[in-house]
């Protein structure tokens, strides 16, 4: 009895070993090559982004250091975050007597010289006079030969 059941179990064994195996499942229910276009697609999209924001950096740089504007101490006519150059200075009790100075342009107000647009590199605390003996400090971006 022990051997027929030893020998039930064995052929059952070899039979079942014997049956073709259940293909397994793919690891995605795409093909590889849909995959692989849509991993292209998705790298060509990224480029294309960060070509488009490096040209609006570009663009918003370009226009930063385009920005040049006549101005003037009684009109104003800079945009916020830049400063008129445009002072004068006189001495005390001779109102006809009054020195000019700056080039009565819009230049952009500065910490150091990294804030400053490449046509006017160079971040240079200068005084501003408004008529008075008293001026006004003030950090704006100069051309290095105005320093």
């Amino acid at each position: 009895m022990m051997r027929l059941v030893l020998l039930v179990l064995i052929s059952f064994s070899f039979i079942v070993a014997g049956c073709a195996k259940r293909e397994q499942p793919p690891a995605s229910a795409y093909g590889e090559d849909l995959l692989q276009s849509a991993q292209k697609i998705k790298q060509e999209q990224k480029e294309e982004d960060a070509r488009e924001k490096a040209l609006q950096a570009e663009e918003a740089n370009r226009a930063e250091e385009e920005y040049e504007s006549e101005c003037s101490r009684k009109t104003g006519g800079c945009k916020k975050g830049y400063i008129c150059w445009d002072s004068y200075f006189c001495k005390q009790g001779f109102g006809d007597q009054c020195t000019a100075s700056g080039d009565r342009m819009c230049h952009k107000k500065c910490v150091d010289h990294g804030d400053c647009p490449s046509k006017m590199r160079a971040c240079a605390e200068k005084p501003l006079f408004h008529g008075t003996e008293r001026g006004v400090l003030e950090k704006f971006c100069v051309k290095p030969a105005d320093r």
